[in-house]
């Protein structure tokens, strides 16, 4: 009996001490049970992002806590297997059979925050037409948007707010491809585009091609060399899957698998990802290239996209322009004027899902701090005098990597914009202490010598000769 007490409170100890014990504290970490980011450092969240930091720290606590995704595997499965329940933190079963992200089955209302993105995404487009460059919105469906007879009954999914998002957009004349639509008609003609039960956050390969093509063909009045792959060139088969995507929670369903002949090329990614800006819970960048469809003519594209079209979909896309380059957009695409100057992007697409239109992915108040450049060439133009300004040495810094080059400004003159002005114009940023711009190095390197910045501080503007700076 003793020995029974004994193994009895060891057993319990270890119950207690060992998932404290294997606390996760990686950065960044990803979940294995439910798909996502485990939440990061509470208190740098707080200070970069707002917040509560009590409900922070506790998100913390309860995604790294250890032994978790074991636990909450046990504990769905025997649910499952008892009462029919689906308990998984990321899922949650409709009718017949479908499971739903849980996610994106919860009611929204119209708020501070759609209006926000709204105005964002119209800062985006302005910034992009005043510079000659197509912009794209690209707005993804949830899956019950197009399956809602297969909700569970007392689930009231609401989705005004979307009619509400769009009529904002519309109202502000932005450009855009509702995927909504795209899918709900394929599915109409008996096309699958969801799978019933696995991957229930986003489309599945069929609907990748549908939802991509739709938004080809839009940008395709501008660019008719875009590339879309005829549905006859593609290769289709399915495979079973055994388990929903990532969770390792046990299904059989065969799923579609899509293949088709591409020659698109990912060797810049490498090259620029070491030194790019990223968000550390989204860092997520790629660049494919195709000489293909650089021979015909197709454009560089700069697309700021989401899970929909990094797990299903990008590769439709890279093989329909001569360059293809993504950024995550989640935290992300508040830093737009960074990646644009970088790249040079002959359109841009903003890619967006349903589900992620909350603060989790799109910070409130990163967005309302966005703050784009003007064209130089307006502001100059409109001036009412220009003068030339001086610096010391240590007010300019230049900080070089393997393939982009920093160049900080470190004077208070009082300015609302700057533009240094390489072999064309770059957007400077504000920082606490000036402004900052990053460009490719080979472009610092080959032009510095006759390189300005142009500061708008008024009605005027001040130019700042670098001659002479290497």
């Amino acid at each position: 009996m003793k020995a029974i007490k004994i193994i009895f409170i060891c057993i319990f100890c270890a119950v207690i001490i060992l998932p404290a014990a294997l606390f996760n504290t990686e950065e960044p970490a990803v979940s294995e049970i439910d798909n996502r980011m485990l939440t990061g450092n509470p208190f740098k969240a707080v200070a970069e992002r707002g917040g509560d930091l009590t409900e922070s720290i506790e998100n913390y606590v309860n995604d790294r806590i250890g032994l978790r995704d074991e636990m909450i595997l046990a504990y769905s499965v025997m649910n499952d297997r008892v009462f029919g329940l689906l308990t998984h933190p990321s899922y949650v079963y409709g009718k017949d059979g479908y499971i739903f992200g849980k996610g994106t089955v919860l009611n929204a209302s119209y708020s501070e925050f759609h209006e926000t993105f709204v105005d964002m995404t119209a800062s985006i487009q302005n910034y992009c037409l005043e510079r000659g460059t197509p912009f794209l919105f690209v707005f993804e469906p949830s899956k019950p948007a197009i399956f809602p007879e297969y909700i569970e009954d007392g689930t009231n999914y609401d989705r005004k707010w979307v009619d509400e998002m769009f009529s904002a957009l519309d109202e502000r004349g932005i450009r855009y491809v509702d995927n909504t639509v795209t899918l709900k008609e394929k599915t109409s003609e008996g096309e699958v585009v969801f799978n019933k039960k696995y991957d229930a956050n986003h489309w599945n390969r069929l609907g990748a091609y549908y939802g991509t093509l739709a938004a080809l063909e839009e940008l395709k009045r501008d660019f008719p060399s875009i590339y879309t792959i005829p549905f006859d060139e593609l290769n289709i088969s399915e495979e079973t899957v055994t388990s929903l995507l990532v969770s390792k929670f046990p299904i059989n369903e065969r799923v579609p698998v899509i293949t088709f002949d591409s020659d698109f090329e990912s060797g810049k990614t490498g090259i620029y990802s070491d030194e790019l800006r990223l968000d550390p819970e989204f860092p997520d960048f790629g660049y494919f290239t195709s000489e293909r469809r650089m021979e015909e003519g197709a454009p560089r594209v700069l697309v700021f996209q989401g899970s929909y079209m990094n797990g299903n979909g990008f590769d439709f896309f890279a093989n329909a322009f001569g360059e293809y380059i993504y950024v995550y957009s989640y935290q992300n695409v508040t830093d737009f004027e960074y990646y644009y100057n970088l790249f040079d992007p002959d359109c841009v697409i903003f890619e967006a899902a349903e589900y992620t239109m909350k603060e989790d992915f799109y910070g409130i108040a990163k967005m309302k701090s966005m703050r784009l450049n003007p064209v130089r060439s307006r502001v100059t133009a409109e001036a009412e005098s220009v003068t030339n300004g001086s610096f010391n040495e240590d007010e300019i810094e230049i900080e070089s990597g393997e393939i982009l080059a920093t160049l900080r400004f470190k004077k208070n003159i009082g300015a609302d914009y700057m533009w240094l002005e390489l072999d064309r114009d770059y957007d400077m940023e504000r920082t606490d202490d000036g402004f900052e711009v990053t460009v490719p190095k080979d472009m610092m390197e080959k032009y510095l010598a006759e390189a300005k910045i142009t500061a708008a501080v008024n009605d005027g503007v001040i130019i700042f000769d670098l001659k002479g700076m290497r």
